[in-house]
């Protein structure tokens, strides 16, 4: 795919919009360090190590492309009459950075957009990587939610994974951002990961679950291809989860949640109260709107297009932060491009809505789920547990069919080295 730059998506995001009188935008700031290089994480895995864990000297190229990115799109997208509802900082890990650091961004991010529309701004961190001068410097600048990267909070499940906290340092988190003023907070966990017990599962919820975390994340595990573990799985060095294994680690966790009063309202995210929903998701996974991100890395939708910074493609996104490496215009002959979102929309009880569909990507549903590909991937998702309903307005999943349909279509595709048996 042709590269694009400010002058074509300025066109092709003014020629999207033209008729729509409401143009809300997502914003994403990737930061592309860590403290560690985790076995299970897929984004990772082109990645040295050494840039991975680079310190403030070395990441100072980074953050002026990172700040000149955002300078540049953000008064082009103001001036359209995009108006941001969510921002959410991903990575890697943001508080891996100074607050010195952390304050150039936001600096940046508000004197480019009118943030008074705003109605959530995220930042995930680590356990290990919080501190008392991040989150004082991260309420004061605006931010009102934080993601901590958990896992697990099995002592050895935590050292098979790759991760340098301990379950000590997940209490310290959870004490230091109470203190500092973010009562809004997600803790993330996995389930199903290789050779894990369910028994092992539940310390992690024993441990989990007095801290009465505000909203929790459980993402059952997948195999990406080139990480520590999915190469430990193909050579046989760890006992993979087959599907029946998987759904009944992903069950566990939704009846001890269930127990201590979380409901789930997309798949994967729970909360007692909907006041403390993830609107970053809510926004992405409804069709909401478009989304820009920022940083070598970041994915965009807008003007009806997929836009991104590849990771392997670091060294260009400093000597050109002006331009995304990777452009493609969401059209018929290229649907399989629209997974993602048709995916995530499944995720959701509303499903995917007809008219958002085709406002986000100049596409009529319909037109493509006739489509050769969406046909087939529909028809698979329906073998794979999915019981689908279609209004007038939506196609949606039966809700308690999406975990199911979600962790069978899992285990079949996207387990690197496994044949279908194991899966």
């Amino acid at each position: 795919m042709t590269p694009m730059g400010p002058a074509q998506l300025l066109s092709a995001a003014a020629h999207a919009v033209k008729d729509d009188t409401h143009r809300p935008l997502a914003i994403y700031l990737h930061v592309p360090f860590c403290r560690s290089k985790c076995h299970f994480c897929d984004w990772v895995v082109d990645i040295p190590v050494r840039r991975l864990r680079f310190e403030e000297e070395e990441r100072r190229a980074y953050l002026d492309a990172l700040s000149r990115q955002i300078r540049l799109y953000g008064p082009l997208l103001t001036g359209l009459g995009y108006r941001p509802d969510v921002m959410y900082w991903g990575g890697g890990t943001p508080t891996r950075l100074t607050p010195r650091e952390l304050t150039r961004l936001a600096e940046a991010v508000q004197e480019s957009f009118d943030l008074s529309t705003l109605r959530q701004w995220s930042v995930e961190t680590t356990p290990n990587d919080l501190t008392e001068d991040v989150v004082a410097m991260l309420r004061e600048a605006g931010v009102d939610r934080m993601s901590v990267g958990v896992q697990s909070l099995s002592d050895y499940q935590l050292r098979v994974s790759g991760r340098v906290h301990g379950p000590d340092d997940v209490m310290r988190a959870v004490e230091l951002l109470r203190a500092g003023g973010i009562d809004n907070f997600n803790v993330d966990l996995i389930s199903g990961f290789p050779g894990e017990t369910l028994a092992s599962l539940g310390e992690t919820f024993d441990r989990l679950l007095p801290l009465a975390p505000p909203h929790v994340s459980v993402y059952p595990y997948r195999a990406t291809p080139k990480t520590v573990m999915a190469m430990q799985l193909t050579r046989r060095q760890s006992e993979a989860h087959n599907r029946t294994a998987m759904t009944r680690a992903y069950e566990f966790a939704m009846d001890r949640l269930r127990s201590a009063g979380y409901h789930e309202y997309c798949h994967g995210y729970w909360v007692r109260d909907a006041a403390h929903e993830d609107q970053d998701g809510n926004y992405k996974y409804d069709l909401t709107g478009d989304k820009i991100g920022f940083g070598s890395g970041a994915e965009s939708i807008i003007g009806h297009h997929l836009l991104w910074n590849e990771n392997r493609k670091y060294e260009d996104y400093l000597e050109n932060p002006d331009r995304f490496t990777f452009a493609h215009r969401f059209s018929l002959d290229d649907p399989s491009r629209l997974t993602a979102p048709v995916g995530g929309a499944l995720m959701t009880r509303e499903g995917v809505v007809f008219e958002r569909f085709r406002r986000l990507t100049g596409l009529s549903f319909h037109d493509v789920r006739d489509t050769p590909y969406f046909s087939r991937w529909l028809t698979v998702l329906t073998d794979c547990g999915a019981r689908l309903v279609e209004t007038p307005t939506a196609l949606r999943m039966e809700t308690d069919t999406i975990h199911r349909a979600y962790i069978t279509h899992l285990a079949y595709t996207m387990y690197s080295g496994l044949t279908p048996e194991r899966a």
